[in-house]
C-alpha cells in the first residue's frame, strides 16, 4: 500500500528523543567522541621455544582504528615497559632493558584496532605474564595474555659401566630444558626402571640440566634408554644404549681401571687450575658508601659492618641515599680487571648481596634484575635465589655463613661462592662493561648481628 504524505511527514518527530539520546551518548558519529572500547588478548597461552620468535597480539572490540592511540605492552608494571607504540613511532626510551633490541611492533591491521608484538629470540625470562593497554587520551582499557615457553634441551647422553659381575651402572645427562624437565628410564623390553634424578638451573639462562643415574643386573635388561621431557609440552628426545657381550664388557671394565688413574690424575690438575684462577683476582675489601645508607641501616666506624635497625634515623636527605629499600652501596667503582671480596653473613635470616651499577635508581622500590642493573644473590624466607628476572632458587647443600663475590669486568660476569665448602653457588654473564660497578649488600630483617665486609 503506498504512503500518504501525512504520514511520512510524522515519523521523524518521534525519532528525535532518539536522536538527542545518541548526540548526547556521543554515539553519532563526526561528533568529536569516540566510541568506548575493550581490548582482547588470546583465549589460549601462546606457545615458544627459546630462541625462536613470539607474537602477543591484541585487538579492539568494536574495531576501531588505533593509529592514533598509544599502545603498551608490559610485564609486572606499565613503565619502563616492553613496547611503547604512539602515533605511528616507537618509543624505545621507556623500553625495558630485557627487551631492547629484541621487539617488533607488528602494524598491519592497526586500522582496524589490531596489533602485536614479536618478541625475538625467545629466553625462558619471558614466560609468564603480559599486558597489552591501548589509550586514546579520553580512556584506557588492557588486556593480560600469557607467553608459554618451551626450552628443548640437548640428546641425552648416556654413559656406562660394567663390572666383572655384569652390574650396570649408568648415568643420563641432558641440559637446555625449560621449564623443569623429567628423566624417565627403561629396559629394553619396555619396563621403567627406578633412577636417582639430580637437576641444576643456570641463573644466567633459567635452563635446567639433568643427571640420572641407575644401577640394574646387566642381563636383566639387555639395554638402556633414557627420556627427556618437559611438561606440560609431549615433546621429548629419547637416546639408547645396547649392552654388549661380557667379553667387551670385561675390556671396558679392565680399560676403566687403567684410564682411572690417569682421569684422577687430570681431574685434580683440573681443580688445582680451577683454584689458582679464583684465588688470582685482586683481594678487596669494599668500603660501605655511607652516602648511600638507607635511614634503616647503621653502618659501624670502620665501615665494614652495617646492621638494620627496628628504626629509622634522621639522616640528610642524600640524592645518592636509599629512601626506601634498606640498601647501601661500596664506596669502591669497579670498570676493569677482576676483583674478589668475601662478606661474613653469619645467621642472618634475610639478605641481598651483589654488584650493580653506578646510575641504578636508589629512590622507592628498587628492582633488583639483571635488566635493572643488579646482579645478585638474596636469602629470604630461609631460601636462597637468583635474582633474576624471574628468579630462581638456588639448592644449597648446607647454610651459607661467608660469601665470596669474584667481578670479572672484562669478562662481564660476576660469581658467588660458598666459602665454606668452596662451592660455586651461581654465575651471571652479560654484566654492563660500559658503566662502573659498585658493591651491593641490602639487610631485609631486624638482627642483632651485623653483616660484615671480610
Amino acid at each position: 500500500m503506498a504512503k500518504t504524505h501525512g504520514q511520512d511527514a510524522f515519523r521523524p518527530i518521534g525519532s528525535v528523543p532518539l536522536l538527542l539520546l545518541q548526540l548526547l551518548s556521543g554515539a553519532i558519529p563526526g561528533n568529536g567522541q569516540k566510541a568506548d572500547f575493550e581490548v582482547y588478548g588470546p583465549s589460549e597461552p601462546v606457545l615458544a621455544k627459546v630462541g625462536e620468535d613470539a607474537d602477543l597480539p591484541c585487538y579492539l572490540s568494536p574495531e576501531i582504528s588505533a593509529e592514533d592511540m598509544e599502545m603498551r605492552w608490559y610485564r609486572d608494571q606499565p613503565s619502563p615497559a616492553v613496547h611503547v607504540h604512539w602515533k605511528g613511532k616507537d618509543v624505545p626510551e621507556e623500553q625495558m632493558a630485557l627487551y631492547q633490541g629484541r621487539t617488533t611492533f607488528l602494524k598491519d591491521g592497526v586500522a582496524q584496532g589490531q596489533a602485536s608484538v614479536r618478541i625475538h629470540n625467545v629466553t625462558t625470562f619471558d614466560n609468564g605474564m603480559f599486558h597489552c593497554q591501548f589509550n586514546d587520551s579520553t580512556m584506557t582499557a588492557e588486556a593480560t595474555l600469557w607467553l608459554t615457553v618451551a626450552g628443548l634441551g640437548s640428546e641425552p647422553r648416556i654413559q656406562v659401566q660394567v663390572d666383572q659381575d655384569g652390574v650396570v651402572q649408568a648415568e643420563c645427562t641432558s641440559a637446555g630444558w625449560y621449564p623443569e624437565p623429567q628423566v624417565e628410564w627403561r629396559d629394553f623390553q619396555g619396563q621403567t626402571l627406578h633412577s636417582e634424578t639430580n637437576i641444576s638451573v643456570s641463573p644466567t639462562t633459567g635452563l635446567w640440566a639433568v643427571a640420572s643415574s641407575l644401577t640394574v643386573p646387566n642381563k636383566a635388561v639387555g639395554g638402556l634408554a633414557c627420556s627427556v621431557s618437559s611438561p606440560p609440552f609431549p615433546e621429548k628426545k629419547v637416546s639408547r644404549h645396547h649392552l654388549s657381550d661380557p667379553t667387551s664388557r670385561w675390556f671396558r671394565s679392565t680399560a676403566w681401571k687403567i684410564a682411572l688413574p690417569l682421569i684422577l690424575v687430570a681431574a685434580v690438575l683440573g681443580v688445582a687450575t680451577i683454584i689458582s684462577l679464583l684465588w688470582k683476582p685482586q683481594r678487596v675489601s669494599p668500603s660501605l658508601d655511607p652516602d648511600t645508607a638507607s635511614s634503616k641501616l647503621l653502618l659501624f666506624d670502620d665501615r665494614k659492618s652495617v646492621m638494620r635497625l627496628p628504626f629509622d634515623l634522621e639522616l640528610p636527605d642524600d640524592p645518592s641515599r636509599f629512601d626506601l629499600d634498606p640498601c647501601v652501596l661500596g664506596r669502591e667503582r669497579f670498570s676493569s680487571g677482576r676483583h674478589y671480596w668475601e662478606v661474613e653473613v653469619g645467621r642472618r635470616e634475610a639478605w641481598v648481596l651483589g654488584v650493580c651499577v653506578e646510575s641504578l635508581n636508589r629512590k622507592g622500590r628498587v628492582a633488583k634484575a639483571p635488566q635493572h642493573g643488579v646482579w645478585a644473590v638474596e636469602l629470604s624466607k630461609k631460601e636462597y635465589w637468583a635474582l633474576t628476572y624471574p628468579r630462581v632458587r638456588l639448592q644449597l647443600p648446607q647454610p651459607l655463613h661467608r660469601v665470596g663475590i669474584l667481578l670479572d669486568c672484562d669478562a662481564g660476569r660476576v660469581s658467588f661462592y660458598s666459602v665454606d665448602d668452596r662451592r660455586l653457588i651461581c654465575t651471571f654473564s652479560g654484566l654492563s662493561r660500559s658503566v662502573p660497578l659498585r658493591p651491593f649488600f641490602c639487610l631485609w630483617t631486624h638482627d642483632s648481628s651485623p653483616l660484615t665486609i671480610c
